[in-house]
């Protein structure tokens, strides 16, 4: 069970780290998603 406590900083770290990933990545899709929109027309 220590390990578990030790271990989940470094989890919690990572998990923050992962959602900064996401939201860069909806706001690269958004961008995307604009520039077809502006193609299309």
């Amino acid at each position: 069970m220590e390990v578990i406590g030790l271990l989940a900083p470094v989890a919690f770290v990572f998990a923050l780290a992962a959602l900064a990933q996401v939201g860069s990545l909806k706001k690269e899709v958004e961008r995307l998603k604009q520039e077809i929109e502006e193609l299309k027309t």
